[in-house]
């Protein structure tokens, strides 16, 4: 056999060429077990008997036709001629086979476990080709012990652990198929573990088909290769290492993050804790919403009441559109703003007001979909627009609800929606826009009127939209926050982030895979889940400020950076199997957070998760520290009490005992930030006062005797707005303040914050 290897990992080609063996040399353990031999790592499916195509079934979701049972040759090392082998530090194999030379390299990485795989394909023959190629294919995958009880990673929008092969894998693009270019799969008793990384920047469609035990990218729709001409298939990395999906995750955001320049986010938006949305109706006082979500507001002027109810960071507003109110729809497409509350202007000053209290907008600007009823579809400009089938029909999943379905490679929907954009930027002086739809499609096009290339250029197309939305939005708002419904990491070198509303009990993969792009918790998934994604968000759905919610969005105030923009360690080892516990790196400190779900199974949890109701302490191990915390202070977020909590040195790490099933500490390094705090804040009236204490909690911040502290609450009036901690300041609430929930924070340099709600009847 040809082999090449380094010291993690061994990859072994038998006389033929054929890919036999990867070798996970740190367990030891064969990650390919019964693989069937010349079928490896490629295939090249040649000379198609029919015109590729993807269709659709009856729910509008791609179906794609076996490629070898649609292509004359299947061209592979095992029906190849292998011509050379050589190299040094690495290996070279040409293949040659029915005119086509195929050269694969194979480099072993210097000090990490992995390999990197190129296949170059040249024409040598005298007749044009029509290829599709999978590279790599992998099989027998069976890392571990036989029979293999393996977990794999899916990436369903921000990324799930699901059993191997539970997921058929997906389309690039389609966000709850594909949303990264990457695939783990270990097992969880040995820790052998085997990752793909496809280094692709440029995002060719591409598809990661997943059957069992068989791993497959395929490169879709077929390309030509004229006689003499060559193609290079983008470069696939190999790891094999011990450990879980996270060491894969971290080189493939090494990889990310020299391969994209991503797009910085706002600087507002790095503090901001979650979002939320919100639809309307009109009425005035006593008019009841037909739904949790929805507010009855006489104006847009009175925004800063819906605000006050759920005073998340970030709300986002739906059926502000002039077709809401005439058709019963989320969005027409017009997004004309709806002149039965005051239009435009009375939005303007509502969100003017709501930037009063510290807090931020954006708007719901649908990206995929407008009514049939707009006056935009009864220009006739729409049906231009629209996704055509190769039969000519433009249906889609939405038809029924009488939308039409636009194609984001039209140049003339591309311009419509970023002038759309902008003039509502510029109309309502929102924060952001959230594109709806788009991160969840992957749409073949043969509409004549777009003049597209392939009816395949959908990621190509999706960079040109999101391109001209992001230039249109900047120059009205160069600090506006750019999103889309589902997330796909590469479209962060035009926007920020998405929602996310898939993810178990494990971290969600993408907060270790990109760079600065974020997507937040949906708040439909609930503040438990939300505190240990790693993410801003979760909770605050409903019309009123749960106390579970509230309660969270002030804890995690302190340690805000370290969970949202902080590196993730792995998790700390629980005496409770049931507890799960995340830790976050900050500046000067660590943030653990711990907790105990009511739902035990890891694969269903957490839809509708709340908290146990069982109450056994239990103890957390926490290893790998570069230096040992001086102090830790835990807050109940159950009750929002701080107290301090004991570090025993232990196995190299430290040791705590908790009691709370909802728990964040923080643990200092020496000479690490202080952490501030205040007493509980009594319900307050119009014109009524109140004192409040400003405390010291951890020993470093008790220290700090003559340290200086902020004191804002936005919408009410402190003095002095500065003080000592310990200290006092007096909160009065102003005689026209409306009621709901006002945010009082304290700041300080070298201070972890803190914050509570006071509540004005």
């Amino acid at each position: 056999m040809f082999t090449v290897q380094n010291e993690y990992l061994s990859l072994a080609f038998d006389e033929d060429g054929g890919l036999r063996r990867i070798t996970n040399l740190l367990i030891p353990d064969e990650c390919l077990k019964g693989g069937l031999p010349g079928s490896m790592p490629f295939r090249v499916y040649a000379d198609p008997v029919k015109e590729f195509e993807i269709s659709m079934n009856d729910r509008y979701q791609l179906l794609f036709e076996d490629p070898s049972k649609t292509s004359r040759a299947i061209i592979q090392p095992g029906n190849s001629r292998l011509v050379h082998c050589r190299g040094k530090r690495g290996l070279s194999l040409e293949y040659e086979s029915e005119g086509l030379l195929a050269t694969l390299q194979a480099v072993p990485g210097r000090n990490r476990p992995s390999c990197d795989l190129g296949l170059t394909l040249e024409n040598r023959g005298t007749e044009t080709r029509e290829l599709m190629v999978s590279f790599p294919y992998l099989d027998g995958v069976r890392p571990g012990p036989d029979p293999p009880r393996n977990l794999a990673t899916a990436m369903d929008q921000a990324g799930v652990v699901v059993p191997a092969w539970a997921r058929p894998g997906g389309v690039l693009g389609e966000g709850n198929q594909m949303s990264m270019q990457w695939h783990t799969i270990w097992d969880p008793l040995t820790r052998s573990a085997l990752g793909i990384i496809i280094m692709d920047p440029d995002v060719r469609p591409k598809r990661l088909i997943l059957k069992e035990p068989s791993i497959e990218i395929n490169y879709f729709p077929p390309f030509s290769l004229g006689p003499g001409q060559s193609l290079s298939l983008p470069r696939v990395r190999i790891l094999a290492y011990k450990g879980d999906w996270r060491r894969a995750a971290r080189a493939y955001r090494r990889w990310f993050g020299r391969a994209f320049a991503c797009a910085e986010p706002p600087t507002w938006f790095r503090r901001s804790d979650g979002c939320t949305g919100r639809h309307f109706k009109k009425g005035g006082p006593g008019i009841e919403p037909d739904y949790p979500g929805q507010f009855a507001l006489e104006s847009f002027r009175e925004l800063p009441l819906v605000h006050l109810k759920v005073p998340v960071d970030i709300t986002e507003y739906a059926f502000f559109s002039r077709g809401s109110m005439l058709h019963g729809v989320h969005t027409d497409g017009d997004n004309v703003v709806r002149e039965d509350m005051g239009g435009a202007q009375a939005m303007r000053e509502g969100i003017a007001a709501v930037h009063r209290l510290g807090l931020h907008v954006m708007l719901y600007v649908e990206g995929y979909i407008v009514h049939g009823e707009s006056d935009l579809a009864k220009s006739g400009r729409v049906q231009r627009w629209a996704v055509m089938h190769r039969d000519g029909s433009i249906d889609g999943p939405y038809t029924r609800q009488g939308f039409l379905h636009m194609c984001p490679g039209c140049n003339e929907w591309q311009d419509h929606l970023a002038q759309t954009v902008s003039r509502l930027l510029r109309e309502t002086g929102a924060d952001g826009v959230r594109l709806d739809s788009l991160g969840f499609y992957y749409l073949p096009c043969y509409n004549p009127a777009h003049s597209h290339e392939t009816p395949f250029g959908y990621n190509g197309w999706i960079k040109q939209l999101l391109a001209k939305v992001r230039k249109a939005a900047l120059e009205v708002n160069p600090d506006a926050l750019l999103t889309t419904e589902g997330p796909a990491d590469w479209y962060s070198q035009w926007f920020h982030g998405a929602l996310t509303a898939r993810c178990p009990r494990e971290l969600p993969l993408m907060r270790l895979a990109a760079g600065p792009y974020r997507p937040y918790a949906y708040s439909a998934t609930g503040a438990v889940w939300g505190s240990i994604s790693g993410f801003a968000g979760g909770g605050c759905s409903g019309p009123e400020l749960a106390q579970l919610d509230a309660n969270w969005l002030c804890a995690r105030f302190p340690v805000h950076e370290a969970l949202v923009w902080g590196d993730v360690c792995d998790d700390p080892m629980t005496s409770d199997p049931h507890v799960v516990a995340r830790l976050f790196r900050g500046k000067g400190y660590w943030a653990l957070v711990a907790v105990r779900p009511e739902c035990k199974d890891p694969f269903l949890w957490p839809p509708g998760t709340g908290l146990s109701r069982e109450h056994p302490r239990y103890t957390i191990t926490i290893t790998g520290l570069t230096t040992g915390p001086e102090d830790a202070v835990v807050c109940n977020i159950e009750t929002l009490e701080w107290s301090a909590v004991d570090l025993e040195a232990r196995d190299g790490g430290v040791t705590l005992s908790l009691d709370a099933n909802w728990a964040l500490v923080i643990l200092r390094e020496r000479g690490g930030p202080g952490v501030a705090g205040m007493g509980a804040l009594p319900a307050l009236r119009p014109s009524q006062s109140a004192e409040i204490e400003v405390l010291a909690l951890a020993s470093g911040a008790r220290r700090q005797t003559c340290g200086r502290v902020s004191v804002t609450a936005p919408g009410l009036e402190v003095r002095p707005a500065r003080t000592t901690m310990p200290g006092h300041a007096t909160i009065t609430v102003p005689s026209n303040a409306p009621p709901g929930n006002y945010a009082v924070m304290l700041r300080g340099k070298g201070i972890l914050g803190a914050k509570r709600f006071l509540v004005v009847r």
